[in-house]
């Protein structure tokens, strides 16, 4: 009985793992910031060979920051948490007017 029921299960057993498999797939793809960041690297040396201005390479830079930012907010949601928690610049970047201070004595240990 159960090699019948494997046997009559067997396409859409086959069928599903196609489709998680996609999903695993189409998910890495659609949280993967690896290809921003290239850009951004791109972009960096593109200002510093002097091939874009300082006006066009900020333009530039605030889209790819905005998308890699989008990114961020996918992850957050697939892995159940509330992106919008996180906007209060809780990233642990130092922000300006923070008042953040650092201070390093290089004789003591």
């Amino acid at each position: 009985m159960f090699l019948i029921d494997d046997l009559l299960l067997a396409p859409f057993k086959g069928f599903n793992f196609i489709m998680s498999t996609l999903r695993k797939v189409a998910e890495e793809q659609w949280t993967d910031d690896a290809p921003l960041k290239e850009q951004l690297l791109a972009l960096q040396l593109q200002l510093d060979e002097g091939e874009l201005t300082e006006e066009q390479y900020l333009e530039a830079e605030a889209s790819i920051l905005r998308e890699i930012r989008e990114v961020q907010r996918r992850k957050i949601e697939l892995a159940g948490g509330d992106p919008d928690a996180l906007e209060g610049g809780l990233s642990g970047a130092v922000q300006e007017g923070s008042h953040a201070e650092i201070t390093w004595d290089p004789n003591q240990e």
